[in-house]
């Protein structure tokens, strides 16, 4: 419509600077009365439609009504331009006093602006019986008279010229009949203000409904959430229980006390095996001599290696025989020179001493030994599975709280601007209706 509209003013004016046509009046209209009640009236929601349904229904039967009007005025004038353009077409035009040179110019426009109306105005203007039949005659009147002016426009100064009281009077019927195809322009446009206000109306009818929807889902989802999240608290409390309750038991206070013993028992180590190297020192420079000159079997050697870098790993009573082995014969080379040591008798007695001393850091070793396994064995035969099982289901317990309690923040705060949402909506729908009725409306959701 306001493509047509627009290119109908284009070709008026194309006229107008042409044929000199005068200002054109502008001719108001104005919708049908409808009276505006001074006191809201309240509706529900379901009772929208029909009233939609009946204004449009009135206003597309007051649009063909008027349109129809026009149309009737409108066809005459169309025949007069007809009238006109036979007129024209027996008119010699004076041939006598026509410039031979100008006569095929002008026997050409003639033909084609007589042309031109015949074919556009031969036949009646489409009658108009309902809102569809507007559209159809306007858009065929529209053309027509689009058709007709680009025509004149095109033979503008041979018709006006060589046909002067027709060229007036065709201007003067076609402006006459453009500005009543105007009118019909505002009366469809003044009903298409009423169809797309319908049409938004009809639109936040839809978006209350899915707004509802999102709602509604949103609480149900909200509701899951707490659900979930109390039966999460319960079984927070729950594993609390159990595990203040294998905390508090005998076994357990048995547990602690044998895992701090067994805490203890690292440095207790560290003490001995200090201890231990400590003594591995004195002898420390004959032994590192004789880790390179041995000639004894593998397992010896090896034997040899580790008492030189951590007695403490091998000082135990099944190594006596070899330990023993690799003293004697560290003192043999002493003795033959193939290890060299600085003092020969400080180094043997060293040697003498570590031998005689063997026994007791054994003994030492193995006491600490037997009573870390013991701690150990105790440590082991108390049932940790279900603390450790408790403990891990508290943990993972906590952890879905937090997860949980982030989507219903979430979920609560899109409730929420859902709720606010609805009125906002509901306002919308009533100043609308104000607008394309002329009547306040409340919209009442009694029984929604």
């Amino acid at each position: 419509t306001q493509y047509f509209s627009n290119l109908y003013n284009s070709i008026i004016d194309l006229l107008i600077m042409v044929f000199g046509w005068g200002k054109k009046k502008k001719v108001e209209y104005e919708e049908p009365a409808e009276p505006v009640n001074s006191s809201p009236q309240n509706i529900k929601l379901d009772e929208i439609p029909k009233i939609l349904n009946d204004i449009v229904i009135l206003r597309k039967g007051t649009l063909a009504s008027e349109i129809k009007s026009h149309r009737n005025r409108i066809d005459p004038q169309r025949e007069v331009i007809l009238k006109i353009a036979n007129e024209l077409s027996e008119d010699e035009l004076d041939p006598d006093k026509l410039d031979p040179h100008f006569q095929i110019m002008v026997n050409r426009g003639k033909k084609e602006v007589i042309s031109a109306i015949k074919k556009e105005f031969g036949n009646p203007f489409p009658d108009i019986n309902n809102a569809d039949d507007v559209m159809r005659f306007k858009k065929a009147s529209t053309a027509g008279i689009n058709k007709v002016g680009d025509m004149l426009g095109k033979h503008s100064k041979v018709i006006h010229h060589f046909a002067p009281k027709y060229s007036k009077k065709l201007t003067n019927d076609l402006k006459e009949l453009s500005d009543d195809l105007k009118e019909v322009d505002e009366l469809i446009d003044i009903f298409n203000i009423t169809e797309n206000s319908v049409q938004t109306i009809n639109e936040l009818l839809s978006s209350r409904e899915k707004t509802l929807e999102k709602l509604s889902k949103r609480e149900l989802r909200v509701n899951e959430l707490k659900s979930s999240l109390a039966e999460k608290n319960e079984n927070i409390t729950k594993f609390e229980n159990e595990i203040k309750d294998i905390k508090n038991s005998p076994d357990y206070k048995e547990y602690t006390n044998v895992k701090s013993q067994l805490s203890d028992c690292d440095s207790e180590e560290a003490k001995i095996r200090h201890h231990i190297n400590d003594e591995f020192t004195k002898i420390s420079r004959p032994l590192g001599k004789f880790v390179h000159i041995s000639s004894h079997d593998k397992e010896l050697k090896d034997l040899t290696a580790t008492l030189a870098s951590s007695p403490y790993d091998v000082l135990d009573t099944p190594n006596i025989p070899g330990i023993k082995n690799i003293l004697d014969s560290i003192t043999t080379g002493i003795d033959s020179g193939s290890v060299s040591v600085k003092d020969v008798s400080k180094s043997k007695d060293s040697i003498i001493e570590i031998k005689n001393v063997i026994p007791t850091l054994i003994s030492t070793k193995e006491n600490f030994e037997t009573k870390k396994h013991e701690l150990t064995s105790k440590l082991e035969d108390f049932d940790s599975k279900s603390l450790q099982t408790a403990e891990k289901n508290l943990k993972h317990e906590e952890s879905d709280i937090s997860d949980i309690s982030s989507k219903l923040k979430v979920f609560e705060d899109e409730t929420l601007e859902l709720t606010h949402a609805i009125p906002t909506i509901l306002h919308e729908i009533e100043t609308n209706l104000k607008d394309v009725t002329a009547t306040s409306y409340t919209i009442s959701l009694d029984d929604q």
